[in-house]
C-alpha cells in the first residue's frame, strides 16, 4: 500500500509539471516531471516514514536525496552559466559545451559525495 502511494504521489507530481509546462516543448516538460517526480516520491517516502513507518525508506535515503539534489543543482547552475557566455558563438554549440560541463560537474559532485559521506561495505 505504502509503494501505491508513492506512485500516485510520483504520477500527480509528473502530472502537474507536464500540464504547467508554458512553451516548454512536451520532451522538456516530461523530462522536468521525471526529476521532479523522483524528488516528490523521496520527500514523500521520508515523511511518511517519519509519520507512519514503511519498509521503503531505506537507512541512507536522505543522504541520497541530499547527493541527488545537490547534484541536480550543480548541473543545472553550470549549464546555465556556461549557456549564458558569449562564446562560442553558435547557439547549438554553446549548448553542447554548457550541457557537458554541467554534467560533468554534477557527476564529479556525485561521486565526492557518494564517496565521502556513503560508508563503504
Amino acid at each position: 500500500m505504502d509503494a501505491l502511494l508513492c506512485a500516485g504521489v510520483m504520477a500527480a507530481m509528473w502530472f502537474w509539471v507536464v500540464r504547467q509546462r508554458g512553451n516548454w516543448n512536451l520532451l522538456l516538460a516530461n523530462l522536468a516531471g521525471a526529476g521532479s517526480a523522483v524528488v516528490a516520491g523521496i520527500v514523500f517516502t521520508l515523511i511518511y516514514d517519519g509519520l507512519f513507518g514503511t519498509t521503503m525508506a531505506t537507512p541512507g535515503l536522505h543522504g541520497s536525496l541530499v547527493s541527488f539534489m545537490t547534484s541536480a543543482g550543480v548541473l543545472a547552475g553550470v549549464w546555465l552559466w556556461m549557456a549564458k557566455r558569449r562564446q562560442p558563438a553558435h547557439p547549438v554549440a554553446r549548448q553542447l559545451l554548457a550541457g557537458g560541463c554541467g554534467f560533468a560537474v554534477g557527476m564529479v559532485t556525485l561521486v565526492f559525495l557518494a564517496a565521502n559521506y556513503f560508508p563503504q561495505p
